[in-house]
């Protein structure tokens, strides 16, 4: 039987590991309350801690209710806009082509009968992510000491990036929607990770060094990814949002 914690109309799931000495909480892609805890966390402490993070709670729902009535569904008609690299591209649906979906440098062809087309984009995106990224992360890279292991752009639902322990950077395919000063953000965030782990102090003075604009940029993809991006469904606060972590008496 699972473990929750009910809290001012709030259910939060509780998640406990043998593993972690800190406390944090998510909310998650469905706007879902999640505690992950310690194994010997009492429930009193549990529920003081969580009571002191209402605020921020709130806020986040909030945000999620606000940017879910704004996200676009494409209806893969002719004059529709595309984001590449910032900029808008128009769509053009013809009869006859070799590819279900070609981009010229200047529009979008579809082929009629390749409607729905969300799977054509998703692939073009993910075919031409993957070199340009592994490109901006070359020349990012000079900025930082470290260079990835290897770069994969792929579908990373609510994440925008993702960095594992092995040095694998990973890309959400919907990055190649944003104008390159934010790409360029992203990416950055990726690598400082890859010599701090987590959002202590090292990590924003290293992320300060590097780009001292972060900042502006981060505010910047916020309001982009709730405004413009086609395709949505990313958390624009940058991922599967994750308080704090406070240590575990």
């Amino acid at each position: 039987m699972s473990e929750t914690v009910q809290l001012n109309g709030l259910v939060f799931d509780v998640r406990r590991s043998a593993r972690r000495k800190t406390l944090g909480l998510t909310v998650d892609r469905g706007a879902e309350l999640v505690a992950h805890v310690p194994v010997a966390t009492s429930v009193e402490d549990l529920t003081r801690w969580i009571n002191n993070k209402l605020v921020w709670v709130y806020r986040k729902l909030a945000l999620k209710a606000s940017v879910a009535p704004g996200l676009t569904t494409p209806e893969y008609v002719s004059g529709e806009g595309f984001c590449y690299l910032g900029r808008r591209f128009r769509l053009k649906v013809v009869s006859k082509q070799p590819l279900p979906l070609q981009f010229d440098g200047t529009q979008f062809t579809l082929r009629r009968d390749a409607r729905p087309a969300e799977s054509h984009f998703r692939r073009w995106y993910l075919e031409t992510g993957t070199e340009w990224i592994s490109q901006r992360v070359e020349r990012l890279s000079r900025h930082t000491a470290r260079k990835p292991e290897k770069i994969e752009v792929g579908d990373l639902g609510f994440l925008w990036g993702s960095c594992s322990k092995n040095g694998i950077v990973r890309f959400n395919w919907r990055v190649l929607q944003l104008p390159v000063r934010l790409i360029d953000y992203v990416i950055m965030h990726e690598l400082i990770h890859l010599m701090e782990k987590h959002h202590g102090p090292k990590f924003w003075q290293a992320l300060d060094r590097a780009m001292p604009d972060w900042l502006n940029r981060k505010d910047d993809l916020a309001n982009m990814a709730k405004d413009h991006l086609v395709f949505g469904g990313i958390d624009n606060t940058r991922n599967i949002t994750v308080v704090a972590a406070t240590p575990s008496s």
